[in-house]
């Protein structure tokens, strides 16, 4: 009987959990405006804006391992995107970095075809004069020269 009852215990536990989790996430939808994702995911850590786009930014806790805080684009004022990492937020819509995708190399574009680029040469940048050491300094001559013929 006691086993009946400690598994039946487990069990409203697991359940209470599982009920909290679902309650703690928090869902953005594309169309979304900005005050309805801040109701949601609360004021954003940062903020950009480049003409009809606006960037919200929020964090994650795992910037230095996944390398970006979570981002939401909004375009003229609605949600358009979103690139979440954090497991208590999701996206609604398609997502333009969905979690799990490997990051890829963005092709280079020269204006001619990649064929004709044979290699590129990193040189060092150029290291500032080191000034001489003031013991190897030329003696300043004006100075004595004007008081011994000063009198």
């Amino acid at each position: 009987m006691r086993a009946a009852a400690a598994c039946a215990a487990l069990a409203a536990l697991a359940l209470t959990a599982t009920v909290a989790n679902a309650q703690d996430m928090q869902m953005i939808r594309p169309g979304m405006t900005e005050t309805e994702v801040v109701d949601v995911f609360g004021s954003p850590d940062g903020k950009s804006a480049r003409e009809v786009f606006t960037y919200y930014f929020y964090n994650n806790g795992c910037e230095a391992e996944c390398g970006f805080p979570d981002l939401v684009i909004f375009q003229t004022g609605q949600v358009v995107d979103a690139v979440l990492r954090a497991p208590w937020r999701s996206y609604a819509g398609m997502s333009s970095s969905p979690k799990g995708t490997a990051p890829k190399p963005t092709p280079m574009q020269l204006g001619m075809p990649q064929t004709e680029v044979q290699g590129v040469e990193v040189r060092p940048a150029p290291q500032p004069p080191t000034p001489m050491p003031a013991e190897l300094q030329p003696a300043d001559t004006t100075a004595s020269d004007s008081t011994s013929n000063g009198g």
